[in-house]
């Protein structure tokens, strides 16, 4: 039996036990995995955030869970969300993979992004002067940087 500590990062579960225990720092619950892993949480967090799943230590059972500590104005908390429900650490791993844009020569880099200033003075600069709004090169500057990124990801 593995236990995973959530300090040394998330953890997903397919619960397949959940036991009220007494720990070191008072009552806590012992998540068990599938694979033998067990994650303990302080009883009140686990209550807490299986309330707001709509979950009990009944119905969590066979369920696959998220288990997360996040730090916020210097506290820790515990997390648990359906496997489902994407934390935002979830979602930043689940973002689809992309290939690594191959490698440039300067001269490639700099047509890239003279087409990207093009494209900006002829989108933003024009609609800009038309309706009479001011505006200067870092307005232009800023548009093609991000048409250069989008591009070159």
């Amino acid at each position: 039996m593995a236990i995973h500590k959530l300090a040394m990062g998330p953890i997903m579960l397919n619960v397949v036990a959940i036991d009220q225990t007494e720990g070191n720092f008072g009552p806590q619950v012992c998540f068990t995995g599938d694979t033998g892993t067990v994650v303990y949480v302080s009883l009140t967090s686990a209550t807490s955030q299986l309330d707001r799943l709509k979950l009990d230590f009944e119905t969590a059972i066979g369920q696959r869970l998220h288990f997360e500590q996040i730090k916020k104005d210097g506290k820790t908390f515990t997390n648990i969300n359906r496997a489902g429900a994407a934390t935002a650490g979830e979602a930043a791993a689940a973002a689809p993979a992309r290939a690594a844009a191959p490698a440039m020569s300067m001269a490639e880099i700099s047509a890239v992004y003279a087409q990207c200033v093009d494209a900006a003075m002829a989108t933003i600069g024009v609609k800009l002067e038309n309706a009479g709004v001011p505006f200067d090169g870092a307005v232009i500057q800023s548009a093609a940087a991000t048409l250069f990124i989008k591009a070159t990801r």
